[in-house]
């Protein structure tokens, strides 16, 4: 499976002012643009609720939430959405 992996960060005085879902909004559709049969999947930690918040606003559904595996945090609770369903192969890559 082809991934490409990002990642933002704003500074503290700009939080809340809708830039990171208006990039992922734009990183989306591009994605779709370039491969539209590819599914986009946003991984984050459960307690990062300003990404999950992104991640339902562009309309992504959880497909995945267990232990985040490896993480010596053994609290970390690994999330996986997708902007489709997601076969296991897709899964399984996905979170390792």
């Amino acid at each position: 499976m082809f991934e490409v992996q990002t990642g933002h960060r704003f500074a503290a005085d700009v939080h809340g002012h809708g830039y990171a879902t208006e990039l992922a909004s734009k990183a989306l559709r591009q994605a779709h643009a370039v491969d539209p049969a590819r599914p986009v999947v946003a991984s984050l930690l459960e307690h990062n609720i300003a990404s999950e918040r992104v991640a339902v606003k562009l309309g992504m559904k959880l497909m995945y939430r267990a232990r985040d595996v490896g993480n010596p945090d053994l609290s970390a609770v690994r999330l996986v959405y997708a902007d489709r369903p997601l076969s296991a192969a897709e899964l399984s890559a996905t979170i390792g």
